[in-house]
């Protein structure tokens, strides 16, 4: 009976072992194909605003051209929080929400409702900005999980951010500020006083408190990727030179 049991014991634990890894080559899986969609669907959006500007010289039927995959592309980011939720990947859910959500509000509360804005000469800016860093992530995300990371797509990874990431945040934060007379005007999503819930709500005043907001966070998550790029670069240098030497 003893044996039986050491053997039933070891056999449960045996397929608990199998079981766990066959649900991490699985997860593995769905993030390489994940990782490699969105690198390729960021590719179209920036080769559609490239494309358009080149053809048309203008600025205005950007976001029009590009305005489906570019769509498509962000809001597949929301699985990203998804995977940070349920462990998928080592991210911080809210760290990865408070990063997905910005791009979200802008493409859906602000460009998509007002019409006139989505033709300012920032959009364009903001959409290369967006589609760069992504594509370099993705691809970045991808080939790690195969081990397979060139060094200069790390490099890329942490350094283009340093010019990238406030070029995509002012083109958010000038896209909410065109909007405001739009939105003033029209009374969009605002709720005004009576009605039967005695609520109001300023739409207006939620964008200039939103933008308000970025400027605690973004300085301090500059400076952690600052300090990643140190870390990260930092550790590839020395390593190749260990190889060099040895």
């Amino acid at each position: 009976r003893v044996r039986e049991a050491v053997v039933s014991t070891q056999s449960t634990g045996h397929y608990y072992i199998t079981n766990n890894l066959r649900l991490m080559m699985l997860g593995k899986v769905y993030l390489l194909l994940y990782n490699c969609c969105l690198a390729f669907s960021w590719s179209l959006v920036l080769w559609y605003t490239l494309y358009e500007l080149y053809i048309t010289e203008a600025t205005t039927t950007v976001y029009k051209k590009v305005e489906v995959a570019l769509k498509l592309s962000q809001s597949l980011a929301v699985l990203e929080i998804v995977h940070a939720a349920v462990g998928l990947v080592r991210s911080s859910p809210m760290t990865t929400f408070i990063q997905v959500q910005s791009r979200l509000v802008v493409l859906w509360l602000v460009l998509d409702p007002v019409k006139e804005v989505q033709a300012d000469s920032n959009v364009p800016m903001m959409i290369c900005a967006w589609s760069v860093a992504e594509i370099v992530r993705y691809w970045y995300y991808a080939l790690t999980l195969v081990d397979k990371t060139p060094y200069f797509l790390t490099w890329m990874r942490y350094s283009f951010f340093t010019f990238l990431y406030p070029i995509g945040v002012s083109g958010e934060l000038l896209t909410i500020y065109s909007i405001l007379p739009y939105v003033t005007a029209s009374g969009m999503y605002s709720i005004s006083l009576p009605n039967k819930l005695n609520v109001s709500f300023s739409y207006p005043t939620f964008l200039i408190i939103y933008m308000l907001g970025y400027f605690p966070y973004l300085p301090k998550l500059y400076m952690y990727m600052l300090k990643q790029r140190s870390k990260v670069l930092g550790g590839s240098v020395a390593a190749e030179s260990q190889k060099k030497e040895s």
